[in-house]
């Protein structure tokens, strides 16, 4: 039951979504595109967080700390 329901429903969902940029994009496309612009750059953003996570914990732990030491940290 929910399968039937839930595929359909995203779908549906996404072709809407779609449609409803296609459509904003189409009237005033400056808006559309900074909005997808700040989308990626969060990503960027938080990819490059994450890059810089790992490092510092490869960091600590050549440093000789313990798992829970760096854990404690972050």
């Amino acid at each position: 039951m929910k399968s039937g329901f839930i595929k359909p429903f995203l779908i549906g969902f996404a072709c809407g979504m779609g449609i409803t940029l296609f459509s904003l994009y189409t009237q005033k496309p400056g808006p559309v595109v900074s909005s997808i612009g700040r989308i990626g750059e969060l990503g960027r953003t938080r990819r490059a967080r994450e890059e810089e996570k790992k490092v510092d914990r490869a960091l600590l732990k050549a440093a000789g700390f313990s798992d829970e030491e760096i854990d404690e940290a972050f």
